[in-house]
């Protein structure tokens, strides 16, 4: 069952975390919202839990309310004709759940584990928004983060090497999952969501995945601390993950002094023009050195 408190009730208030439009950080994320900004979403919000498996939201149903994510983790996902299952995202605390075309959702939300996510009625959001421009600012600067990582996703979903998209799927989680941990530095990871979800995100098989991740500990690359901790020994591969995903994903410029020059076309060749009636009959042109033949039967006549 779901749990709906009042906000004002609360002690803990809306997050919204990301990369700024501003910059700074170092392009990690940061808080988007201030004091002001966190208070005007409580007013409107309500506090609600959400227990392990429960829907937030189902595609294709009418929009009522997104999700400000305070607490657990959130997976978003599309079903196929044939029923097969494809994560489109893992939502962790700062993140907003709630995805809409035409006021319908255009994916399935679904509780990993516990959560706790504010509430936020849609019609009383954007009023808030129309008049508060710092509000306004800050959630543009969420949608730009939310789809740079659907751009990093569609990436890493290139790679044809299960080993290669592991590694960059735990340098993208790194700054949650290790925030979960309780170790801002990143070595160990808390990844709340099981071997098939890992799998249904990566285009992988869940063999795939627990293949991939064995390989890299026999590598001296992570070690598992049970299903769901993985304590990184050895981040170079994992920057050099990030380095990837940032050289596909920027466009490439092209030098002229590199780039050769394109080759100009073959000129053809004229083809020979069939002779004349004239030539057939044997009256050669003006200036032809071949002199007229006789006509046969008729010798020529002599000076």
């Amino acid at each position: 069952m779901k749990d709906h408190q009042p906000a004002a009730q609360q002690a803990g208030r809306p997050i919204l975390q990301g990369v700024s439009l501003r910059g700074g950080a170092g392009g990690g994320r940061v808080a988007l919202l201030d004091a002001a900004g966190r208070d005007e979403l409580a007013t409107i919000g309500t506090l609600t839990r959400f227990p392990r498996g429960a829907i937030l939201q189902a595609e294709g149903e009418k929009i009522s309310a997104i999700f400000n994510i305070t607490e657990g983790l959130v997976k978003t996902y599309r079903l196929t004709e044939d029923g097969k299952r494809h994560v489109l995202a893992f939502l962790f605390p700062g993140d907003l759940v709630g995805l809409y075309e035409d006021y319908r959702y255009l994916n399935t939300a679904e509780a990993v584990n516990t959560v706790t996510a504010y509430r936020l009625p849609i019609a009383a959001l954007e009023k808030l928004l129309e008049r508060d421009p710092a509000l306004n600012l800050a959630f543009l600067s969420k949608a730009c983060h939310d789809l740079r990582q659907t751009q990093r996703h569609e990436i890493m979903l290139a790679r044809r090497e299960a080993r290669q998209r592991l590694l960059m799927f735990l340098n993208m989680l790194a700054p949650q999952a290790s925030a979960i941990a309780g170790n801002p530095q990143g070595a160990v990871l808390s990844l709340p969501m099981r071997r098939l979800e890992i799998a249904d995100y990566l285009g992988l098989s869940p063999e795939a995945v627990s293949r991939g991740l064995h390989a890299l500990v026999r590598e001296g690359k992570l070690r598992l601390h049970g299903p769901h901790q993985i304590e990184v020994l050895d981040r170079g591969d994992l920057a050099a993950a990030d380095r990837l995903i940032s050289a596909a994903a920027l466009p490439r410029a092209s030098s002229g002094r590199n780039r050769a020059a394109p080759r100009p076309p073959a000129p053809r060749a004229a083809r020979p023009s069939p002779p004349d009636k004239a030539r057939r009959d044997g009256q050669g042109d003006r200036g032809s050195r071949t002199p007229p033949r006789p006509a046969r039967g008729r010798r020529p006549l002599r000076p």
